[in-house]
């Protein structure tokens, strides 16, 4: 599969509102559906406010100042599971 097939699937999955899981710097990591709307979480912690879209908790979320998007197109993380 080459890298621009695996970027559009990631954003299918985003589309799709999917829960990822990644390690980055061997630290778990994780967009999940929450209740009350969306939560990035680390090591099971939620990492900063529950987001009401799922667009919002992507692009606002960041890791060392950059967005998951980010750090995927730089091949520095590693999704581990999609739901």
């Amino acid at each position: 599969m080459s890298e621009k097939e695996t970027y559009e699937e990631i954003l299918e999955f985003i589309r799709e509102h999917r829960e990822i899981e990644f390690v980055y710097e061997n630290r778990q990591y994780a967009f999940l559906s929450h209740k009350e709307g969306f939560a990035f979480v680390c090591e099971n912690k939620t990492q900063g406010p529950i987001f009401t879209t799922y667009e919002e908790m992507i692009k606002e979320s960041k890791i060392n100042g950059e967005t998951f998007l980010e750090l995927f197109k730089n091949n520095e993380l590693t999704i581990t599971a999609v739901f």
